[in-house]
């Protein structure tokens, strides 16, 4: 892990002190419900689980047994720990043009795995790098190994093809600029089936929202690797603005179409101030 890095995690930690991932209030839609930490005799159905030496027999579902010969006991809400799955974009992307885009989504990412584990959160972390990767320590993020930010394929590509399968009935978080050309529609999907919440949390640097410059300059596409040559003008920073502005209202009206939540972050701000005003006025931080 490099040096920014390091700096950036040791910030993102020191601000996690105290601070907890609100377990979602959401349950198949109808509000005000919660998945809680303690055992506990809540009326909500939540899930099954197999039988285990001391259980309650009053729990067994013997319609399940008479079908399939499994001893199953029902778990009900309050039964249940809370899950949360963070997914991290580890696309070249989120390294090209600025020197805090990459440590910010890691830092913020780090903080989230904190606040998880201060809420008693059952967690998983994946990389999204060349391919999926489950992190085998998630919640020690400064123990997180192979912390880089070159990949050629984004999370979008990788979850089309991968058969990983999120925690049942969590919050789930990705973290990313999302700036790849594939339609949201299918990553979203996927990323929404089972979940109790899912947050799309968008960081980009202040050069992403804003260009500036003149004159000719060389573009290398950082996940393709195709360099043209660009004259910018007024008229090129205007057209990708507008572009750009496109680009994201097809996130947001696709995120509301599924219910996710999308929450936008500028990568030198963050590191800056460390407001995380935002996240606790969405409900992700208590």
């Amino acid at each position: 892990m490099n040096g920014l890095l390091a700096r950036t995690l040791h910030q993102a930690l020191a601000r996690a002190s105290g601070v907890e991932l609100a377990s979602p209030r959401t349950v198949s839609g109808i509000e005000g419900r919660r998945v809680g930490r303690r055992s506990g005799n809540a009326l909500e159905f939540a899930e099954y689980r197999d039988y285990r030496p001391g259980d309650d027999p009053r729990r067994l579902d013997w319609g399940v047994y008479a079908r399939t010969g499994q001893l199953t006991v029902k778990l009900y809400s309050e039964e249940v720990d809370p899950r949360c799955d963070l997914l991290l974009d580890h696309s070249a992307s989120m390294a090209a043009g600025s020197e805090a885009k990459a440590p910010a989504a890691f830092a913020l990412c780090a903080l989230l795995a904190q606040a998880a584990v201060n809420g008693g959160f059952s967690l998983a972390v994946w990389h999204a790098g060349e391919t999926l990767t489950r992190e085998p320590v998630p919640g020690h993020p400064g123990e997180w190994s192979g912390i880089s930010f070159d990949a050629a394929r984004n999370p979008g590509e990788l979850l089309s093809e991968s058969a990983l399968r999120f925690q049942s009935r969590g919050i789930r978080i990705v973290v990313s600029d999302f700036l790849w050309a594939e339609e949201p529609g299918a990553f979203l999907r996927r990323i929404a089936d089972g979940a109790m919440r899912v947050a799309l949390v968008e960081v980009l640097s202040r050069e992403d929202l804003s260009p500036s410059g003149s004159g000719n300059a060389l573009l290398r596409d950082p996940e393709s690797g195709e360099v043209r040559e660009l004259e910018v003008t007024e008229g090129v920073i205007s057209r990708y603005r507008q572009r750009l502005e496109a680009h994201r209202a097809l996130w947001e009206r696709a995120a509301a179409g599924y219910g996710a939540l999308r929450i936008s972050m500028c990568a030198e701000e963050l590191l800056a101030r460390w407001d995380l005003s935002e996240l606790f006025r969405c409900g992700i931080l208590k």
